[in-house]
């Protein structure tokens, strides 16, 4: 036994003189250092894509196995790759580990010599499980095994269609564990950033329901996948048990995250108003990127993801300088932050195509551009809103001011149409003193003064339409919530005080026939005409007591009754008293009637003047200003529906006005 011992171990010491024969072995000596083993790495590249490790380690085949000369850069090279390294260290007991710092790679078989002459074999790559590896890292790992002569020989075979550009380094383990931590702490703040940046525009789209937010945090999920693919990050924290995820993650996702950053860069830099060209190139990425998703689905061209971004990448590039140059101040940041991600993935580009070297700057600028452009667009789009807020605080204070010009005109108009109604009131009192034919002269006034309603009706009809097209108009532009509650609530208004108006058009023109009867909603009806109301000096001082009929049926003209029911509670507002003024409401029906009943503790009316209150312009106390018109126009209103008003009034006590309309 022990001669066969002897015999195996001569045999094997034998076959790896002659199987190492013309290649180096490069010496790990210092354990601070880590070693990069390029320059003592033999190369065969197999063209069959069918050779074993029985084959390749053969002593026949060694001559086969060319010096690399430093350089392990094969590009997009198809056939297999086998790798063969030779190291030796004086001190056997240290551990040391082999690494391929390459997470990309697709397919990764380390085969190490052991004592006894057999082959250890242990997989990595993209598309291998963790657990089925020895060593769980992002990177492609392997404990070295060193021979009674403290040497270690490793074949590796690489194979798949990603890029074959990588070094080998060999380091002791203490070192190996230090970098793995500095890697886990620099990869951390890189994801740390797409997540703060990721929750940042969350919150924004959330507060403002702006899409470019949502269009933006779709290309930050697309970004992290992207890289948590790339680095091996997410083979190994989120999907270690899934490799195929890293094909969805990564090559698949290049595509979907080039149709979202296409469509966001064309609303958030609005191309179309400064270059069509641009515009329709760029529109043009959405089906591309569809494209390269089904290109990369079947296997057809597994780059096309990686082409299309380095395409679309100086196309955002150009689109931004563009759109800067005629005039877009927010491309400023577009340009900065593509500039990054541009330089980031040219050095990627050029060392996976074996133009660059293998270092930190070509390896993760990328990552950093990628921080950077993410980081600096999300400035912009707070940037942009800035100028957007400002803009429509501009326009808000334009509106404001338009409107406010508009209701002087308005109120002129009806100081000069009040004027003219006085002078022509006085005249025909003037001439009813002197004429015996009363009747026939209060039927001429009424005419009179159902013509100078039309016509002052149609002179408010043009401002007020004015007051509700702009801020129709400022709605659609003002985006700022508590504005647009304003402007709603303005705009409420001015198509109430149209209603109004349009009331008294009704009332010079309608007759019992004419009636456009409609059901009456009394809720809401009252509940309008109390919100109209709140202008008054008084209004926040009263209390409101309604009490409606449920269920009430009743047809009537609404812009006449909105004016008797608004004219009631606008008095008991009016002269309501110093002290819990109240104003209580009351409908309910009878069977031939429907009541309405107003009562308030304010001034009230003593009995002379309760027999003159519905004359027009005759007003019974000078508590507060007014025109004398309001309870005039109730009075003519409630005799276009045939009903009636009674008046239950004490000073000092307060007044009841109730009002009976047929059914």
């Amino acid at each position: 036994m022990r001669l066969l011992l002897v015999v195996r171990i001569s045999l094997l010491l034998i076959f790896c003189a002659h199987q190492t024969a013309g290649q180096s072995t490069y010496p790990l000596e210092n354990l601070r250092s880590t070693h990069r083993l390029d320059d003592a790495i033999s190369v065969f590249i197999d063209s069959t894509n069918r050779l074993s490790i029985k084959t390749v380690s053969a002593a026949s085949f060694q001559e086969k196995f060319k010096p690399s000369g430093g350089k392990l850069k094969f590009g997009y090279l198809k056939p297999n790759l086998w790798l063969k390294v030779r190291t030796k260290t004086s001190n056997p007991e240290t551990l040391w580990y082999l690494e391929i710092p390459a997470p990309f790679l697709e397919y990764v078989d380390f085969y190490q010599l052991r004592r006894d002459g057999t082959w250890q074999h242990s997989t990595a790559g993209y598309y291998v499980m963790h657990s089925e590896r020895e060593i769980s890292h992002t990177n492609h790992v392997i404990r070295l095994q060193f021979d009674a002569d403290s040497t270690s020989t490793v074949f590796v075979k690489i194979a798949g269609k990603s890029p074959k550009t990588f070094p080998v380094i060999a380091v002791e383990a203490s070192r190996f564990h230090a970098s793995v931590r500095y890697a886990d702490i620099g990869y951390g703040i890189f994801f740390g950033i797409l997540l703060v940046m990721f929750f940042y525009n969350l919150l924004l789209y959330i507060t403002l329901k702006q899409t470019d937010y949502l269009l933006y945090i779709c290309t930050i999920v697309c970004t992290f996948l992207i890289f948590a693919s790339a680095s091996g990050y997410g083979g190994k924290f989120l999907w270690p048990e899934t490799p195929t995820m890293n094909f969805y993650a990564g090559r698949l996702t290049l595509g979907i995250m080039i149709i979202f950053l296409s469509i966001f860069t064309i609303r958030f830099l609005e191309v179309r108003k400064y270059s069509q060209v641009l515009y329709y190139m760029l529109a043009a990425l959405v089906p591309l990127g569809a494209i390269s998703v089904l290109l990369v689905l079947t296997e057809t061209l597994s780059s096309a993801g990686n082409n299309l971004v380095s395409l679309s990448t100086i196309l955002f590039l150009v689109t931004g300088i563009v759109c800067r140059i005629k005039g877009n101040k927010t491309a400023t940041y577009f340009i900065a932050a593509w500039t990054f991600y541009l330089i980031g993935g040219l050095l990627l580009t050029l060392r996976n195509s074996g133009v660059l070297e293998f270092n930190f700057w070509t390896t993760h600028f990328v990552e950093i551009g990628a921080a950077l452009e993410t980081t600096i667009i999300a400035f912009a789009l707070g940037d942009r809103y800035r100028r957007y807020k400002q803009e429509k605080e501009e326009i808000q204070l334009l509106a404001l001011k338009v409107q406010q010009e508009a209701t002087e005109r308005l109120e002129l108009k009806v100081i000069e149409r009040t004027e003219q109604l006085s002078t022509a009131n006085r005249e025909l009192q003037a001439l009813l003193e002197k004429n015996q034919l009363q009747t026939r002269i209060i039927e001429n006034k009424n005419a009179e003064l159902d013509s100078f309603f039309y016509r002052i009706s149609h002179d408010l009809k043009g401002p007020i339409a004015s007051m509700l097209g702009l801020s129709t108009l400022a709605q659609k532009d003002i985006q700022d919530p508590p504005a647009r509650l304003y402007l709603e609530k303005q705009h409420v208004q001015a198509e109430r005080l149209n209603n109004i108006v349009s009331g008294l058009i009704q009332l010079t023109k309608l007759n019992d026939a004419a009636l456009a009867k409609e059901r009456i909603n009394f809720e809401k009806l009252i509940d309008d005409c109390i919100t109209s109301l709140n202008h008054l000096a008084e209004f926040s001082k009263i209390t409101f007591r309604k009490d409606v009929q449920a269920n009430l049926e009743f047809r009537t003209e609404w812009t006449l009754l909105n004016a008797i029911v608004q004219n009631l509670i606008e008095n008991s507002i009016k002269y309501s008293s110093a002290e819990n003024p109240f104003v209580d409401i009351r409908v309910w029906d009878d069977r031939d009637h429907v009541n309405i009943r107003v009562a308030d503790n304010g001034h009230g009316i003593s009995q002379e003047h309760q027999t003159r209150i519905f004359e027009m312009f005759y007003r019974a106390t000078h508590h507060t200003k007014g025109t004398g018109l309001g309870l005039y126009i109730l009075k003519r209103s409630l005799d276009k529906l045939n009903g009636e008003i009674t008046i239950d009034s004490k000073p000092g006590v307060g007044s009841t006005f109730t009002v009976r309309l047929p059914k």
